[in-house]
């Protein structure tokens, strides 16, 4: 049962990574940047995950959110091994769940109150923005 659940989350975080962290031989121009939205995009899973357990008293799902967390962090520090690595421009500061949090409770608020078949606007991470930008 456990070894399911961990190869559902393995084979959810490799479908979610972009193709640069997954091949080799990739040059650096292309690269670095897309190492870098990986590393940016683990601020904004955190920030979506505290959205999400504002309106939510579930332990067990609470305990998720946290492992999500880890596997996020982990991740993040994939990516800037290989940023490292590759010799890229290394990020300032570490991913964190405030980074995007305004977005990210605009975005719980709109799901809370919109039907089940759409998902809204604000949700579309890629247009997210830092709090206080």
């Amino acid at each position: 049962m456990k070894f399911t659940a961990i190869a559902a989350t393995l084979a959810m975080t490799l479908a979610t990574m972009p193709v640069a962290v997954l091949a080799q031989g990739a040059g650096a121009a292309a690269t670095c940047p897309n190492l870098m939205i990986t590393y940016e995009n683990v601020s904004k899973e955190m920030a979506a995950n505290t959205a999400s357990s504002i309106t939510d008293n579930s332990a067990p799902r609470a305990t998720l959110r946290e492992m999500e967390n880890a596997n996020a962090l982990s991740r993040a520090n994939i990516a800037l091994n290989l940023m490292r690595d590759n010799k890229c421009p290394l990020p300032k500061e570490a991913p964190d769940g405030v980074t995007y949090l305004s977005a990210a409770l605009k975005c719980r608020g709109d799901l809370l109150e919109s039907s089940a078949s759409e998902r809204p606007a604000t949700c579309e991470r890629s247009n997210w923005t830092r709090s206080g930008s």
